[in-house]
């Protein structure tokens, strides 16, 4: 794997786990090897909408769990949701 994209994966990652120090050293370094901040943008876009989809399959569980009838729709099932990559 290129430095590049592993940069771009472990600043998903952070982001997806809402490792604020981490972030910010990979922000950092990804300036070092030229990321440009659209393409941080575009990152963060990505982990927050995964992050957001495991969000819902986690409350959705919950629900199943307790007996309940899940109320967010699963957002990756849906070809026509943005909510997943």
């Amino acid at each position: 794997m290129d430095e590049k994209t592993e940069m771009m994966v472990a600043l998903g990652v952070a982001i997806g786990v809402n490792c604020i120090p981490c972030f910010d050293y990979l922000y950092s370094k990804s300036r070092e090897i030229k990321l440009d901040e659209n393409e941080v943008r575009a990152i963060a876009e990505i982990a927050s909408k995964v992050k957001n989809g495991a969000s819902i399959f986690m409350k959705n569980a919950i629900a199943e769990t307790l007996g309940d009838t899940p109320t967010a729709e699963h957002p990756c099932c849906s070809q026509t949701s943005s909510t997943c990559c």
